[in-house]
């Protein structure tokens, strides 16, 4: 038998020639544009809305500024109220596999919710993936909970930690789907295969890289033992929370015998000046935020029903406005800085969202990126290899 796990239950090292893997210090994500109003729950009438043509324009022009990688949301449906953001939605792996035909340089990610979806489909998707893009697919795996959503699938309810026990399983099957020539039989607590088999192999030899936003205790062990890509959420009022959850993720990689990417999701508003980014974020997330998605997000994905009234108050403020991760508010230069900050804290990578993305790539491309390189974080497109 060839290509066989070493060790049951831990991962190969993935390929590593990829476009996720060069030499930028700062690696950049397209985040979540085949979802609707993924980076801010507003009614404002500028908010993201989805189109193929627009999702294919928005990658190319990402790809052609040199970003590493075009992430997606698996969702299946939104949060209601006045909007219902992330109700519309396009599929992850028929959207990748129609971007890796249409793109050349940048990796294509596919995401998934493990808890909806068998294993031995995803092996094959990904794989069949990766010979359309001649090797640049990567899996971003989750195991978040939506009831609703869950309720759709027939999911039963698994507590929080149960999730990535059930997960393990999961990701020990697709990397034998993935690696192994011969067929194998798998016997687990919460899954089974009989005769497990899957060809063509991934271009990527031995696997396509993993990549897993997970934030809890439980999820970071996850992370640590079978992802490549691994996000961390910083608090952005503690400057040192970066540098701290970085060297927590790498120290529970490293007792696995592994190495892994440390990346943050970013929501950016810049302008020429700090005053016109907030104010431009103040009228998104206040003056025209849609207050009942916000709640029933905050409630259905992030335990709202269960924070005392300011714990859910400030969740609710920062959902609205920045929804899409770690905030970046600021002059063109303050945001570069904040970047370099990151980079300094050891993130080697950041997924980018926009209430507006359209208007947010243009102005992020022109103004952000050649401080960026200024700063040492990116090499100019037109001395790139």
């Amino acid at each position: 038998m060839s290509n066989q796990l070493a060790i049951p239950g831990v991962a190969l090292d993935c390929a590593q020639g990829g476009p996720l893997f060069n030499d930028n210090r700062m690696k950049l994500g397209l985040f979540g544009i085949n979802v609707n109003s993924a980076g801010a729950i507003t009614q404002a009438p500028d908010r993201h809305e989805i189109s193929w043509d627009q999702n294919l324009r928005l990658v190319q022009q990402a790809e052609a500024a040199g970003f590493e990688a075009a992430v997606p949301i698996a969702r299946w449906r939104g949060f209601g109220g006045i909007t219902n953001p992330w109700g519309r939605s396009f599929e992850t792996f028929t959207w990748a596999a129609a971007l890796a035909a249409a793109t050349s340089r940048i990796s294509i990610i596919s995401t998934i919710n493990m808890l909806t979806f068998s294993p031995v489909s995803a092996a094959k998707q990904l794989s069949t993936i990766d010979h359309i893009s001649h090797g640049r697919a990567v899996l971003n795996v989750v195991a978040g909970w939506m009831e609703k959503e869950a309720k759709m699938f027939g999911v039963g309810k698994l507590g929080h930690d149960e999730r990535y026990s059930y997960g393990a399983e999961w990701m020990e099957v697709l990397h034998k789907l993935l690696v192994e020539d011969d067929e194998f039989d798998f016997h687990g607590s919460y899954l089974n295969v009989e005769g497990g088999y899957q060809q063509p192999k991934a271009l990527q030899s031995p696997r396509p890289p993993i990549m897993n936003a997970a934030f809890s205790p439980a999820g970071h062990e996850f992370a640590a033992q079978w992802a490549d890509v691994a996000f961390v959420s910083p608090d952005a009022r503690r400057p040192g929370s970066a540098a701290e959850q970085v060297t927590n993720l790498r120290r529970l990689a490293a007792e696995r015998g592994r190495s892994i990417q440390v990346w943050v999701a970013t929501s950016i508003a810049a302008a020429e000046t700090e005053s016109a980014a907030r104010a431009y974020v103040e009228r998104y997330s206040e003056d025209q935020v849609d207050g009942p998605a916000v709640e029933n997000m905050v409630n259905a994905m992030m335990g709202g029903t269960g924070m005392s009234p300011e714990q859910k108050a400030n969740m609710t403020r920062q959902a609205a406005a920045h929804v899409g991760g770690f905030p970046l508010v600021g002059s063109y230069q303050q945001v570069a800085d904040e970047i370099a900050s990151l980079s300094e804290a050891g993130v080697e990578g950041i997924c980018l969202t926009w209430m507006d993305y359209e208007r947010g790539l243009d102005i992020f491309i022109r103004e952000v990126l050649p401080l960026m390189e200024k700063q040492g974080l990116r090499r100019r497109m037109d001395v790139a290899a």
